[in-house]
């Protein structure tokens, strides 16, 4: 029933990476609702936060994922999946890290209308990332015990 335990390290990230796709994805429906309800906004920046760090947490699975393929022809099919991830994380970090600084001013950038373009391309970019991961696993067998012959 446990035998998950002695290969945690290359499953986390599968269990890890939901949660971004979750939060970033609610954060989005808050902010546009928030224009509406003016409640939900802080809401949407709690959702917005623990995103990105869910999504700090999914890159350094990934790359824990990714160690038994280091040397394999599979690395370069992986890689771009891992850059984008990593990339877009650090776009995500840096909005978090300005929205903060401006909360504590007194003025969330969160409230401007170029703040929903940006949410609409973070979730565009949570497609892509997404639908390279899913075929990662589901054409390459990436982290499939029993199918690929990497794993034990």
């Amino acid at each position: 029933m446990f035998g998950f335990l002695s290969t945690l390290t290359q499953d986390l990230h599968p269990m890890v990476v939901h949660f971004p796709i979750a939060l970033f994805t609610l954060s989005f429906v808050l902010a546009l609702a928030g224009r509406i309800w003016p409640r939900l906004r802080e809401m949407e920046w709690l959702l917005f936060a623990l995103g990105t760090l869910a999504a700090l947490a999914a890159v350094v699975t990934g790359l824990a994922a990714h160690f038994p393929y280091e040397n394999t022809d599979l690395a370069a099919i992986i890689e771009p999946h891992q850059f984008s991830a990593l990339l877009g994380t650090l776009v995500m970090l840096g909005i978090a890290i300005g929205r903060f600084v401006s909360r504590r001013r007194g003025k969330d950038i969160g409230q401007q209308s170029w703040y929903l373009v940006f949410a609409v391309l973070g979730l565009v970019w949570i497609v892509l990332v997404g639908g390279t991961g899913g075929q990662l696993v589901y054409q390459y067998a990436v982290n499939v015990r029993g199918v690929n012959p990497l794993l034990p």
